[in-house]
């Protein structure tokens, strides 16, 4: 490392379906900063083909010199090679696992001198938040992603009435009485929302065990398939699919469209978006990355719940 100042660190935290992945795309699109984002999967940003200068697997680079690396299994071995290209990058981005500590990995700006901690955000849903924070398998996980904050922005307010957004800042106080909350606005530019929070660290950083599991109550399924979804069957195996599935997430190919679709469901509700990427000439192929409570069926159950969802073949 060099005697340059330290380069700015902000990590974004928030629970499955908050809007983790909406506000990276902001970023990316409209950073006037060279950012250096690390993400669990950047396959799931769907950053917009304009940008992409190139894109060999691992590393995304833009053309407005910002760069989405993909975490993968090896989070600290990536963040040391781009603390090690000293003065590419204005500011590095951490998207937390959507079921992780997002200060758990803020505590490495605090031992490292090469970084500075510019703060710590966590999104809220403001119409899931309250139901989510009593649930007796993910409140616990929640309440922890606000415990060390410096703000909390509120998710999807055009959604809710003002009853139910005060109802979800006021869950959010019960937890954390002293955090500032604002409302996340599409109008409000991410960087003025992320960026600059003036962080002075309040918290400490801890002793890292030898293992540290964010997910262990937490499981992970992936579906595969080769093929087309037919959209009605989608529609009736998205009905049938457990509620300990908690988020599903990817891209698909249905019946009768000439482009990819994205697929999101969180919760209960689901919807199929055009890929701002064409994938198509990709060959026609359906990936979903979905998380579940641990008490979540069997992957051959699910599998099985969706592959009666596919076209004959």
């Amino acid at each position: 490392m060099t005697a340059s100042a330290p380069i700015p660190f902000t990590v974004i935290g928030g629970f499955l379906g908050a809007g983790k992945t909406t506000l990276l795309n902001r970023l990316l699109s409209g950073s006037t900063e060279r950012c250096a984002v690390l993400v669990n999967d950047f396959g799931e940003i769907n950053v917009d083909a304009a940008l992409i200068r190139s894109h060999d697997g691992t590393t995304m680079s833009l053309t407005n010199g910002c760069v989405c690396c993909s975490i993968g299994a090896g989070f600290l071995d990536t963040l040391a090679r781009l603390l090690d290209d000293v003065g590419r990058f204005d500011r590095v981005v951490i998207e937390a696992s959507g079921v992780g500590d997002p200060w758990r990995i803020a505590e490495i700006a605090l031992v490292e001198p090469s970084l500075r901690l510019d703060g710590v955000v966590v999104l809220a849903d403001a119409a899931r938040i309250a139901a989510q924070s009593e649930d007796r398998h993910i409140g616990d996980t929640i309440r922890n992603q606000f415990a060390k904050c410096d703000v909390v922005l509120l998710s999807k307010c055009d959604l809710v009435t003002e009853i139910q957004r005060e109802a979800a800042c006021a869950v959010i106080r019960a937890i954390r009485p002293d955090v500032s909350i604002e409302p996340l606005s599409a109008a409000t530019p991410a960087e003025t929302v992320v960026f600059c929070r003036g962080r002075t660290a309040r918290f400490r950083a801890e002793p890292v065990a030898e293992t540290i599991d964010h997910e262990s109550d937490f499981r992970r399924w992936t579906y595969r398939r080769d093929g087309r979804f037919d959209r009605d069957r989608l529609a009736i195996a998205v009905r049938a699919l457990p509620q300990q599935l908690l988020r599903l997430k990817g891209t698909c190919m249905i019946d009768g469209d000439a482009r990819a679709q994205v697929f999101q469901l969180v919760s209960r509700d689901w919807s199929l978006t055009p890929a701002e990427q064409d994938t198509t000439a990709a060959a026609e192929r359906i990936a979903l990355a979905g998380v579940g409570t641990v008490d979540l069926i069997s992957d051959h159950e699910l599998d099985a719940i969706l592959d009666r969802a596919l076209t004959a073949a």
